[in-house]
């Protein structure tokens, strides 16, 4: 509708033209007038009458090849002018070479407009070609198709937004690929990390229904092995909890000022008996006049046990496992380092510690070592949650540091020691 619209606006400001035109300029008398009317009427009936009959019937639209409609319309324009001269000849001109002239001349610019026209239509029919092999292309499934984008007109500007769409797909399918990944990697992880504990529990279970074990000292080993596979399991089904409720957006945080001497205490009182049983001595110190952390205490306590407990897995006996809390150089904030002096992380396994299901490759050839790999991703996200940063650093031959910062909360130390040291 809106189209015919501005079609009718068009033919009317042209018929006004062609009007004052005749009137002012060519002085026409009254005698001239209908000469004047029938060279103004016919070739606006041709248009009107062509225009309503394509709208109808959908003509433009039916040919195979837009670059023939295209045509066919300069055909129709070209023809209308040259009817118009050969009208105006017939009526207006005394000598007839002078009106063979001008329609000569007439049916040479007609020739020369379609041919320039026609070329015009393949440059525009090209473009429309391209972009439409580069669509089949990515209908077949090749997400590397690019049109060509060179130009300023509506052509141009669907490639450009065709080409941005098929990055986005490009970008959306590598991310696709890669979840799919991860998710068999998942599945086979979690099967193989919650088989191991249960097959061992199961064991050892039906070992002591049965009999098998009768003396006291070796009861007392088989209940410590069914314990420690039960926190196994139990930490594995925790961590997995904890990120389907971080990937759930469900992660709720009651943050207060808290004495984070209180936190590592709590976390060397937690892990004593593990250090104790792997030979590593485990610390931990306070730096004097640390201002209380805003947080929340759970959650930075399981980044604590997390970096804690993956640091005394990874130190042989006779080792040292450190906490330190201290105020971080360069801001105010407070810095919590974790170091070790085990195996250290190799250089091709450090940039992809924080990604979910990694374990590098001394990890996964540790016989009896359980674990998705999610510790750490925890904690990154933990830590990202209450607005600090998190980091692991590991010189070749130095062991381990992993260190995390948090805001201060800007009111002072409720309790606990100040310049506390555990050992």
């Amino acid at each position: 509708m809106q189209r015919s619209a501005s079609f009718g606006l068009g033919l009317a400001i042209t018929v006004a033209a062609a009007v004052m035109l005749v009137i002012y300029v060519c002085d026409a008398q009254a005698k001239d007038a209908p000469a004047f009317a029938a060279l103004i009427a016919i070739p606006l009936i041709i248009s009107i009458g062509a225009a309503t009959l394509g709208q109808r019937l959908g003509l433009w639209r039916r040919f195979r090849n837009i670059s023939v409609a295209l045509f066919i319309v300069y055909a129709i324009g070209a023809g209308l002018i040259l009817l118009t001269m050969l009208v105006t000849t017939s009526l207006m001109f005394i000598s007839p070479h002078d009106a063979e002239v001008a329609v000569v001349i007439t049916l040479y610019a007609t020739g020369v407009t379609l041919v320039f026209g026609n070329f015009v239509v393949h440059s525009l029919s090209d473009g429309i070609r391209g972009l439409t092999q580069a669509a089949l292309q990515v209908q077949s499934g090749n997400l590397a198709a690019v049109a060509d984008e060179h130009g300023n007109d509506e052509l141009s500007n669907l490639a450009r937004v065709f080409n941005q769409m098929t990055r986005r797909l490009s970008h959306v399918r590598e991310i696709e690929t890669q979840l799919n990944q991860s998710r068999r990697d998942w599945i086979a992880w979690v099967s193989h990390d919650l088989r191991t504990p249960l097959t061992s529990l199961r064991a050892r279970t039906e070992a002591l229904a049965d009999g098998v074990v009768t003396r006291p000292d070796e009861m007392n080993d088989y209940l410590g092995a069914i314990r420690r596979d039960a926190d196994t399991l139990n930490r594995l089904i925790d961590d997995l909890a904890e990120l389907a409720k971080i990937d759930a957006g469900g992660l709720k945080l009651d943050k207060m000022p808290v004495d984070l001497s209180d936190l590592v205490s709590d976390t060397i009182h937690a892990l004593s008996v593990l250090a104790n049983e792997r030979g590593v001595r485990l610390a931990g110190s306070v730096e004097s006049g640390i201002p209380a952390a805003r947080v929340s205490p759970q959650h930075i306590q399981r980044v604590l046990n997390n970096l804690a407990g993956n640091a005394l897995a990874h130190t042989p006996a006779g080792g040292t496992v450190e906490i330190i809390v201290a105020r971080a150089n360069a801001t105010n904030d407070i810095c919590v380092r974790v170091n070790d002096t085990g195996e250290g992380i190799s250089a091709q396994d450090l940039p992809h510690v924080f990604e979910r299901f990694y374990r590098g490759e001394r990890s996964r050839k540790r016989e009896g070592r359980s674990g998705m790999g999610l510790g750490l991703v925890i904690a990154r996200e933990l830590v990202a949650a209450h607005g600090g940063q998190i980091g692991i650093e590991s010189p070749p031959g130095r062991g381990t540091s992993a260190w995390f910062t948090l805001p201060v909360s800007g009111e002072p130390v409720s309790g606990g020691p100040v310049g506390a040291v555990w050992r």
